[in-house]
């Protein structure tokens, strides 16, 4: 379960997230006699955990990423089985209120988790963590205003199993400018002081003295690192800490290093539990050679302990048509979990845009022109009809806007805020993926701020050419084949894989966009000399066998009906073969040179493209 606390905005727009068991592979391998592993149910107790990021200060400067990394980082705990109370935001009293309410959840948890993101200060070798509305005037205030992070470490400690406390709260102290030193001897320190915790394991983003980066992006380097390898299976917790280290280390040149405090017990200990899965074929099955098998088995181990997009794609590159392999499915599995990471923690909307945007007393956005046709263009990416961009915020976009933020899970309305704002797809970047003919997507290394539908299609068309563009909240695709094998049906097996279906036209402008789409690529045109026309891609108009011919049985591989047609002269066909549309120009009435927005009725076999729509 993941409950959400915070500002009044924040618990009106509170949600519950199921609490979802996530049953990790564990991989063993045998050097010579072929594998056969069995499966065992991990068997975990009570996995509690307290999320609190705070962006949004009163008094002093607020801070991009907080409330993104303590999102991203309770979603990813309640993926992995925690129950998840996270809070945005946060107020001195809500604070407090916070962690007292949690650690009475605590109390008897088999593993406790805390993460804050925010501001956090040192003062006399004391730690403190700052709530939203803290003011801090002078030195002396921080016991009246802020959160001691000994008291947060001592609300939890007589919890009988693991706890674990991450600060991401290295920032540099933003009260120093204007703080009254009350006492000449008090000192202030850079970055959080060193503790010595008991029975607790404490993190820090950045060494004690030392300032951590809110980071560029959506997230943290502290928080990417974190993400990156809280949900690995089989990752044992101090492993973890040491492989987030490296990470943070490497993302910022050298200039942040997290560091732990505390201990741990001696016995392994993962947040994902390990268990087992059955690898076991069918008794008629073919095995392969055991030195085949046991390849298998340690390239996937390689995947798994790099973890990243790379590394799985690379795995399932080569082995990805074993599709019965459970290997090769918890592959799938992983890498389509870090596909939908890098669109569900992405940067929004371009920051050139909005980061300079001002807000009203509401909380909501004061847009220029500019900035409301790339909110509305977003929105339109995303599936939400919002009209012809123009900046103007009629009943259509604000309609949008509410649709948007209801499928998002942010606090309901229709108005654009930081929140909304930080779920938009970054549609620059996205207009930077297109292009006028088709070609390959390095997905390797998908860019953050896509939009979810892309992002799959991208992956489910590794390797192959294509084109994109939105129209009317949809995605559309024009596809090259690639390779000898090529068919109707494949493209209509590639449609699904993409997480759509082959095209559907429902009147002349959804036409006339498609037929724009693949028109300045040549490669998708070939020339048909009985009847001097050119043809161009399939869509998902087919007639049902044993139709009367020409003309009847044709029907959308939707189901829906058959309300636009747009057939060439002496289509559609009366063999019995023709039984696929596809774009066509017959060049007897018209110029090599005008775009293909006919019809003609063609036989399955080698197309020339696949015309793929996404809702």
């Amino acid at each position: 379960m993941k409950t959400c606390l915070g500002s009044q905005t924040n618990r009106e727009g509170a949600r519950i997230i199921s609490t979802r068991w996530f049953l990790a592979l564990g991989i063993a391998v045998a050097a010579v006699f072929t594998l056969a592993l069995s499966p065992v149910q991990a068997s975990v107790g009570k996995r509690v955990a307290l999320v609190i990021g705070n962006s949004d200060y009163e008094y002093v400067s607020k801070l991009d990423n907080p409330a993104n990394d303590a999102s991203d980082i309770a979603d990813a705990l309640s993926r992995i089985g925690f129950e998840v109370t996270s809070g945005f935001d946060l107020d001195y009293r809500e604070m407090r209120l916070a962690i007292r309410d949690f650690a009475e959840t605590a109390a008897d948890a088999e593993m406790v988790f805390i993460y804050f993101a925010g501001h956090g200060i040192e003062i006399d070798n004391t730690n403190y963590l700052i709530p939203s509305n803290a003011e801090l005037r002078s030195d002396r205030d921080v016991d009246f205003e802020a959160i001691r992070l000994d008291t947060l470490i001592g609300a939890i400690a007589y919890s009988p199993g693991l706890k674990v406390v991450l600060v991401d709260a290295c920032r540099n102290n933003p009260f120093i400018v204007d703080m009254i030193r009350t006492t000449a001897t008090r000192s202030i320190g850079r970055g959080l002081g060193r503790i010595e915790p008991g029975g607790v394991l404490v993190g820090y983003a950045a060494r004690s003295g030392t300032l951590a980066l809110d980071g560029e992006g959506r997230n943290s380097p502290y928080a990417r690192a974190l993400l990156n390898h809280i949900e690995q299976p089989g990752l044992e917790i101090g492993k973890m800490f040491r492989k987030i280290r490296d990470n943070v280390y490497d993302l910022t040149n050298g200039s942040q290093e997290p560091f732990t405090y505390g201990s741990l017990p001696g016995r392994d200990i993962f947040l994902v539990p390990t268990p087992a899965v059955s690898a076991i074929e069918p008794e008629d099955a073919e095995m392969p050679p055991p030195s085949v098998r046991q390849r298998l088995f340690e390239r996937y181990s390689e995947a798994q302990e790099l973890g990243t997009l790379k590394a799985w794609n690379t795995f399932l590159r080569a082995y990805g048509h074993k599709t019965d392999e459970a290997v090769v499915l918890a592959a799938r599995e992983a890498r389509d979990k870090l596909v939908a990471r890098s669109t569900s923690t992405g940067q929004g909307l371009s920051r050139e845009l909005w980061l300079d945007v001002s807000f009203d007393s509401s909380g909501a956005a004061i847009l220029s022109r500019e900035q409301g046709i790339a909110v509305q263009r977003a929105l339109s990416y995303l599936g939400h009809d919002t009209g012809t961009p123009d900046g103007v915020f009629g009943p259509r976009t604000r309609a949008a806007i509410a649709s948007a933020r209801l499928r998002a899970g942010i606090p309901h309305g229709s108005k654009v805020d930081r929140a909304l704002l930080r779920v938009l797809p970054d549609v620059p970047r996205i207009d930077a993926l297109k292009s006028g003919k088709a070609r390959k997507h390095d997905i390797d290394e998908l860019p953050p701020g896509l939009e979810p539908r892309l992002a799959k299609a991208m992956v489910a068309l590794d390797g192959y050419e294509f084109i994109f563009d939105y129209h009317e909240g949809h995605l559309y695709l024009a596809v090259l084949p690639g390779g000898y094998a090529r068919s109707w049906k494949l493209g209509n097996d590639l449609a699904k894989k993409a997480g759509g279906y082959l095209a559907t036209i429902s009147d002349a402008e959804e036409n006339r966009f498609l037929s724009d789409l693949f028109r300045n690529d040549e490669r998708f045109l070939e020339y048909y000399a009985p009847a001097n026309e050119l043809n161009g891609p399939y869509f998902g108009l087919y007639q049902i066998p044993g139709s009367q011919e020409p003309s009847g049985g044709w029907v959308w591989v939707t189901g829906e009906p058959v309300t636009f047609r747009a057939w060439a002269d002496g289509h559609p066909r009366p063999e019995k073969s023709s039984d696929y549309a596809a774009f066509n120009v017959l060049l007897k009435s018209q110029s090599r040179n005008e775009p293909l927005r006919t019809w003609a009725s063609n036989s399955p076999d080698n197309p020339k493209g696949y015309l793929i729509e996404i809702d």
